[in-house]
């Protein structure tokens, strides 16, 4: 419970850094001078090899001084990653303009949204860090703020489908988990194994491949040849 008390105070003085912009007081600046040490840190050698006395050295201060803005690593850990979630920007994709179609608005969102993943890849790198070495610790309570907006998303969809036709009776939980799993998966194998060089794969509009997939499957329809 002490940690948790902990985590608003700094919650309150890391949001007040943000607002500001560029840190202008010297504890704003030692704030993200802990942050930018401890990122690149986690980032390099990932989390259980990071201490807090390397994070002190590369933010030029004592260990003792850390804990004058965290609580200890994990909160560390957590708000840069709770930073690096584009949640506002994924939250923007999921809105349905009024003259989409279900399958126009699916495939744009495929394009956003590995378009987005693509510009924070240190969100990739912490989120990967925080699923194999914290078992998820921070990502359980990030995952489901995203989700929801998803399961929005479809019952826009299923309002727009009424209106134009093409949506099949899927659950929302079942859409939104499907195209959740779609779009991560593609951001993680770009991210480790970069399948384009490793695998020799042809050149491919990978948006538009996965929307193609989600939208129509893989079998073969009555109108195919």
């Amino acid at each position: 419970m002490q940690m948790q008390k902990a985590y608003n105070i700094n919650e309150r003085s890391f949001i007040q850094v943000l607002v500001m912009g560029e840190p202008r007081t010297k504890g704003q600046q030692t704030h993200r001078a802990i942050l930018d040490a401890a990122r690149a840190r986690f980032i390099r050698q990932g989390y259980a090899a990071t201490t807090m006395r390397q994070i002190a050295r590369d933010a030029g201060i004592t260990v003792a001084a850390i804990y004058n803005h965290f609580a200890g690593k994990e909160e560390i850990f957590d708000t840069l990653l709770r930073q690096a979630m584009p949640l506002e920007e994924l939250s923007a994709l999921v809105d349905v303009s009024q003259g989409d179609t279900p399958e126009a608005a699916v495939r744009r969102l495929f394009r956003g949204m590995t378009d987005l993943l693509a510009t924070h890849q240190d969100y990739i790198a912490l989120a990967l860090i925080d699923a194999q070495e914290r078992d998820g610790a921070t990502l359980v309570s990030l995952v489901p703020m995203m989700f929801e907006r998803v399961v929005g998303l479809h019952a826009k969809l299923v309002v727009l489908g009424s209106e134009r036709g093409g949506l099949r009776p899927i659950p929302p939980h079942v859409f939104g988990r499907a195209l959740v799993s779609l779009i991560v998966g593609y951001a993680l194998t770009e991210r480790v194994i970069k399948p384009q060089t490793t695998l020799r794969l042809p050149a491919t509009d990978w948006a538009d491949a996965l929307a193609d997939v989600f939208l129509h499957g893989t079998m073969k329809g009555e109108g195919d040849r």
